[in-house]
């Protein structure tokens, strides 16, 4: 039982740090959509104001039609971030919700199994010390402590 305890207790603690680490990988990911929203704006920004001081109508047409393409970029990268935030939350406040609950569990086992152990360990202690003091007292002869030896 002390076993399966320990046993489960490891497999859940090496599950959640696997899951911990694949939430961090998803928080990366997040980090480089939004890095990637960041770089767009920038790009829309240049584009805009190149399209503002352009004089020649088919190059100011270009611009405008590539800022409209950027915009539209933009606004899906945002859209996409937003979703996957909101996603990566909703599974962070599972996996917590689950991890606390396992480990209640595993440790809760594991803590009976110890207790069970425990008490195995000193019926033993006392049927050894009692082994003992019927056998003439333990080592030397003597009685028990405080007590005079010849």
């Amino acid at each position: 039982a002390e076993a399966n305890a320990v046993s489960d207790l490891l497999l859940r603690l090496g599950r959640f740090a696997r899951l911990a680490g694949s939430a961090l990988e998803q928080v990366a990911l997040r980090r480089k959509l939004a890095e990637r929203a960041s770089s767009t704006a920038k790009r829309l920004a240049d584009v805009s104001a190149k399209e503002g001081r352009e004089t020649k109508d088919s190059k100011r047409d270009r611009l405008g039609e590539e800022a409209r393409r950027l915009s539209i970029l933009l606004q899906e990268l945002r859209d996409a971030h937003a979703a996957f935030t909101r996603t990566l939350l909703w599974e962070l406040g599972r996996f917590r919700a689950a991890k606390e609950d396992g480990l209640y569990c595993a440790l809760r086992s594991f803590s009976a199994a110890n207790e069970a152990h425990s008490q195995r360990v000193a019926a033993a202690w006392a049927a050894t010390a009692a082994g003992v003091a019927g056998a003439g007292g333990g080592v030397g002869g003597g009685g028990g402590p405080g007590e005079e030896r010849e």
